[in-house]
């Protein structure tokens, strides 16, 4: 029995799978299991795993029929028998203390709080796709985060969710607290507010690094933003006091550009005039204005012309999130 299990949840990980094992091994705690469940990858993924359990006997290999990452985790947590259970990614790689620095900062803090984890934060790593890496920068702003768990911050801290989180097992097993399966995306949200819901606290550490790569095209980044949209309304439906006015402002927008293109049809049989039109338009002219300055910011912040990307990224962010919080509604 290890002091903690890493539970990491895979699907089609050849290309990182790898890292994040290695990044595992190289901890400054080396009491550890990491229980790697696989979702009946169809690449190389379970091969690069076998591999490495044959170098290091702490890599164990679950197959996740299901193939949920929520199903995954519950999984790993079943086959857990350690003080500590952790969750990671299997496309994000770790700093060499980040277990330490979420163990350590738990011992403390469960003196002092009703304490059930401790999370972290997510940045992007040095050799991230240039587009991944704009990804990054424009979660970090305001425009692009709302303030969210991306956010750049200082201090540890309560919050209400939180990424990559290390737990207590017990007190799980206690509370009879597991991943709801049916959840195929916020299903991080949506087990921590069971917690929160029982009382407990969770806090942030600013240093406890998780360096997570992102998606590496516009395209691929879009369909990302829809599955979260999905996911967060049905979370919203679950859980209405998760929903704040910052998740409604995407479905806000696709509202607007409907009534917007619509504005522009019946324009062009003079129905309206060119000045309704104009009013109509400023939103759109304001956004436009916003998102050029947030791009131009992080063009000049991160000296590149290559975070160009970042002007069809907070659109596609937005609005991917959007026609997904909508479509999860009708679903």
């Amino acid at each position: 029995m290890a002091t903690i299990d890493i539970i990491v949840g895979v699907k089609n990980e050849e290309e990182y799978i790898g890292r994040c094992i290695e990044s595992l091994k190289k901890q400054t705690i080396k009491d550890i299991n990491i229980l790697v469940i696989d979702g009946l990858s169809d690449d190389r993924t379970r091969d690069i795993v076998c591999n490495l359990m044959d170098k290091d006997p702490r890599i164990k290999l679950l197959i996740n029929k299901k193939e949920k990452i929520s199903s995954a985790r519950n999984l790993g947590f079943n086959a857990s028998k350690a003080d500590f259970v952790a969750y990671l990614d299997g496309h994000a790689i770790v700093a060499g203390n980040w277990l330490e620095t979420l163990y350590y900062t738990f011992i403390d803090y469960e003196k002092k709080c009703k304490l059930a984890g401790i999370g972290s934060t997510i940045t992007n790593p040095s050799d991230d796709s240039s587009f991944g890496k704009t990804v990054a920068y424009c979660l970090k702003t305001f425009f692009g985060g709302f303030g969210t768990q991306y956010s750049e911050e200082k201090n540890i801290h309560k919050v209400k969710t939180v990424p990559f989180v290390l737990y207590k097992r017990s007190l799980l097993v206690k509370e009879g607290i597991i991943y709801n399966e049916k959840m195929t995306q916020c299903e991080d949200t949506d087990f921590n507010n069971q917690i929160i819901k029982k009382g407990y606290v969770l806090l942030k550490h600013p240093k406890a690094i998780v360096y997570m790569y992102r998606r590496k095209n516009l395209k691929q980044f879009f369909r990302q933003m829809i599955k979260y949209g999905e996911g967060r309304s049905k979370l919203a439906i679950k859980y209405k006091e998760t929903l704040n006015l910052h998740h409604l402002i995407p479905v806000l927008t696709v509202f607007y550009l409907l009534f917007t293109i619509f504005s522009l049809i019946i324009f062009t049989f003079n129905i309206i005039s060119i000045y309704a039109l104009i009013i109509i338009l400023i939103p759109i002219i304001i956004y436009i204005i916003t998102d050029l300055t947030y791009t131009i910011i992080i063009m000049m912040k991160y000296q590149s012309l290559k975070h160009i990307h970042a002007f069809l990224i907070f659109p596609a962010e937005h609005l991917g999130y959007g026609i997904g919080f909508l479509k999860g509604l009708m679903d």
